[in-house]
């Protein structure tokens, strides 16, 4: 009895852990829509405040038409932002593994991310390989021009480092920079949604680009991590899977073998 059993209990207690999984999620969903809709009070509240005062006074549209401008770029920007991350969170944002150009991608994010250094009289130096690499380019493009754009804001003096290093039989996508650094205490809650600790709060933004940078590398498969030293700098490391593959590209050889 207890073997006809056996196959029923292995049921339940995979029902019970999809269950927990889905709960999980659901409170994981809450609370980013919980933290989501504080954050998104504020740009709703400028746009109330400029509307307003160009209602009273039409005479200030000059001035306030690029204050509106800039307020409904940073809504659109962290509702986009917002939905990312739920998606990703959800499992919902389908990969598509194939052979990466490094080297072009590097080219790629450079002549995005270059002027935004210029602009802060920053350098940016790109130091790629050529390496087989396989994973979901898009995926991998947003992962490393978060991280890009983290960089650059958090970065006064000095420059920006992207860098690809061979580890054994992985890669390490690295971006340094010479910023202020992360206190020890503060760098695995650089990760969490909304999270803008002390000097990251001058850079602006909605505080979930390296959110998404720990979901995206949580959906590669690939890890993530932080070091940094308060009045040095930080360096962000993404370290690929074996052989440079993503674990969702492993997965898809093993099943088709």
């Amino acid at each position: 009895m207890s073997a006809r059993n056996a196959p029923d209990q292995e049921l339940i207690d995979r029902l019970q852990q999809q269950l927990a999984s889905a709960q999980a999620a659901h409170g994981s969903a809450v609370r980013l829509l919980a933290e989501a809709a504080h954050d998104l009070k504020q740009p709703v509240d400028a746009l109330r405040i400029y509307a307003q005062a160009l209602n009273e006074n039409p005479g200030l549209a000059a001035e306030l038409a690029p204050r509106l401008a800039r307020a409904a770029d940073s809504l659109k920007d962290m509702v986009a932002s917002v939905l990312e991350l739920a998606l990703l969170k959800s499992g919902a944002v389908p990969l598509a593994p194939s052979p990466i150009d490094l080297r072009g991608m590097f080219q790629d994010l450079q002549a995005v991310y270059e002027p935004l250094a210029r602009q802060k009289g920053l350098a940016l130096r790109l130091k790629p390989i050529d390496a087989a690499l396989v994973g979901d380019a898009a995926a991998l493009h947003r992962l490393l021009g978060n991280l890009l754009a983290n960089a650059i804001g958090q970065t006064e003096r000095g420059g920006v480092l992207l860098a690809a290093r061979r580890r054994a039989d992985a890669i390490s996508l690295e971006v340094w920079d010479t910023g202020i650094g992360i206190a020890p205490q503060d760098q695995e809650h650089v990760f969490e949604p909304f999270v803008r600790l002390g000097h990251l709060q001058a850079a602006g933004g909605a505080g979930l680009g390296l959110a998404i940078v720990r979901a995206l590398s949580a959906r590669l498969g690939w890890q993530v991590s932080l070091r940094s030293r308060p009045g040095r700098g930080s360096v962000f490391r993404v370290l690929t899977g074996s052989a440079g593959r993503s674990s969702a590209q492993s997965a898809g050889s093993a099943s088709g073998s």
